[in-house]
């Protein structure tokens, strides 16, 4: 069935697409002569098998690609544009303006806004926006704190909200709580990645921070008041599946809490994380679901009714009211 999608939780790095991550390695003379575009994609795309400093050593080298604005800025174009061939039409793409050496991280906001800008003209009824992530560390806080600041500057330019991304294990949330303050006072809105490898609390604190969206949150399944919680302060959760398999935050795609977060009222949003890391479409996601979890296509389109009203793209609202309609019209 055809219906707008509403994607919230994708990664500009892990989403880079297929044919930019050969086309650039081969520019910086990264692939053997004798080795095919194909063969050097399939080489840097997670597998099972991967450990973890594998699974990460892939992550530096799609950062150390996107070390121009231009690359940025045609990664970005590129990226809404296949998103909008797979029936996409709210897309939020988030990224870290401190990750990008050597640019400055004004420069790298300006570059992906200008590849935003152009796939938006291309596409005037694609709602499509910039989340800027600051990220978990201790030695970052400046760093996080300017990315509030350039998230406020081009609030109206592209730029949707901030998150907060990395790994939230060994790295409390409240030590990340003066930004978020910053980002209330400077009227931008906020996801936060939590409760995807750290526990159930976590996600409890972003509620009680005021976050209206959060990244992932799956671990909350381990606490029935949380859950709660989520669903009385109508929480959207940016579920992402196979992804939290990659993480290792459950054993098995059958093991994820997504069906049981659903049925419990959590409103939920589903994505594809770092897709290209995976080799994952937003289909195949879609598929798991149907056959894993026994999601109907009415489910699905909810999944995207959710997303669509939590978006922060100005728009978003239009999209949602096309769901509302096609779910009105559905026996």
């Amino acid at each position: 069935m055809d219906y707008p999608k509403t994607v919230l939780h994708l990664h500009l790095d892990g989403a880079m697409p297929a044919r930019l991550f050969a086309k650039w390695s081969r520019e910086d003379g990264m692939i053997p002569e004798e080795m095919s575009d194909g063969a050097w994609i399939s080489a840097h795309q997670l597998k099972e098998s991967m450990s973890l400093a594998e699974a990460l050593a892939n992550f530096d080298i799609l950062l150390a690609l996107l070390n121009r604005e231009e690359r940025l800025s045609e990664c970005t174009e590129e990226l809404l544009e296949d998103l909008y061939q797979e029936g996409v039409r709210v897309a939020e793409i988030r990224f870290s303006p401190q990750s990008h050496h050597p640019l400055s991280m004004e420069a790298a906001v300006q570059a992906v806004i200008a590849g935003q800008k152009k796939a938006v003209s291309r596409h005037p009824d694609l709602c499509a926006g910039i989340l800027l992530c600051m990220m978990h560390g201790t030695d970052n806080e400046a760093e996080n704190r300017n990315t509030v600041l350039l998230a406020g500057k081009y609030l109206k330019e592209g730029v949707v909200g901030i998150d907060l991304a990395g790994n939230e294990t060994g790295n409390p949330l409240s030590d990340y709580e003066s930004c978020f303050i910053l980002a209330k006072e400077n009227g931008i809105p906020f996801t936060i990645h939590a409760g995807e490898s750290g526990p159930a609390s976590n996600v409890q604190y972003a509620i009680d921070l005021g976050a209206k969206r959060i990244g992932h949150g799956v671990k909350s399944i381990s606490d029935e008041n949380v859950v709660k919680n989520l669903v009385s302060h109508g929480v959207t959760l940016e579920v992402c599946p196979t992804s939290n398999i990659y993480a290792s935050s459950f054993p098995s795609l059958k093991e994820h809490p997504v069906r049981k977060l659903y049925d419990a009222g959590v409103k939920l949003n589903l994505n594809t994380d770092d897709p290209f890391l995976m080799n994952l479409t937003l289909e195949q996601e879609y598929q798991n679901m149907r056959e894993v979890f026994q999601f109907t296509e009415k489910e699905l389109i909810l999944t995207n009714l959710y997303g669509a009203e939590a978006s922060f793209c100005k728009g978003s609202e239009k999209v949602a009211e096309q769901l509302r309609s096609i779910l009105a019209n559905m026996k």
